[in-house]
């Protein structure tokens, strides 16, 4: 991949946009308990792998890219396992999961050979980042009524529990006074991963399908 239409200058800024997301999703990484730890971590390593395929080109380093191809292949199978593993345990699929696994098929397909990629699939791919900029931008994702329910009013939304933290609350409830009021049950099942981002994690999550789909666009 030798990028012509991308000079060195714009991959620097490039480069340093996704430094910024590195930074910012490692930071949640280790703050952040349960899935959302990893669902981070999975966006640390694909904004990594980015920032090496805008300064690495293929062609001078096609070992790289075979040993990429192989990491984000594995990562895509792990995130499609835990949509299927989450959706069993909280009785809903999780649409970050199922995207996010769908993010990593376009990074394992942008490190194949340019002869093993289709054209009409590369544009399905630009199209769907394009999507994701969109829905990240604008929390659009955050709509969804997925992350609407099973809440209670007492759950901030950027704090929704996994089941284990609900359990272990649960187990460790005080027994209420006959004055006190009822806590609010939850209307549903409650999912441990919530698109409820900061502001921070919804630019630097568009900034990098925007990379991904220049990326795709001009390979």
């Amino acid at each position: 991949m030798s990028m012509p239409l991308l000079p060195m200058w714009l991959r620097i800024v490039w480069v340093v946009a996704l430094c910024g997301v590195i930074v910012t999703h490692v930071g949640h990484a280790v703050a952040m308990p349960g899935q959302r730890r990893w669902w981070h971590v999975g966006h640390t390593a694909m904004a990594a792998g980015m920032a090496l395929m805008y300064l690495l080109p293929r062609m001078q380093h096609p070992a790289l890219y075979r040993a990429g191809l192989v990491l984000f292949v594995l990562i895509m199978v792990a995130e499609a396992a835990a949509t299927a593993v989450f959706r069993r345990r909280e009785g809903m699929l999780n649409p970050l999961w199922l995207l996010s696994a769908v993010d990593m098929f376009a990074m394992a397909y942008m490190l194949l050979a340019p002869a093993a990629r289709p054209v009409w699939l590369t544009w399905v791919l630009v199209a769907y980042l394009g999507g994701q900029v969109l829905g990240w931008a604008f929390g659009l994702w955050d709509r969804l009524p997925v992350f609407a329910r099973g809440l209670p009013a007492t759950v901030a939304p950027g704090d929704s529990p996994t089941a284990v933290e609900r359990t272990h609350r649960h187990e460790h409830a005080v027994t209420p006074l006959a004055d006190d009021p009822a806590p609010e049950a939850a209307p549903g099942p409650v999912v441990g991963l919530t698109a409820h981002s900061t502001v921070a994690v919804r630019v630097t999550l568009a900034v990098m399908a925007a990379g991904m789909a220049y990326m795709l666009a001009i390979m």
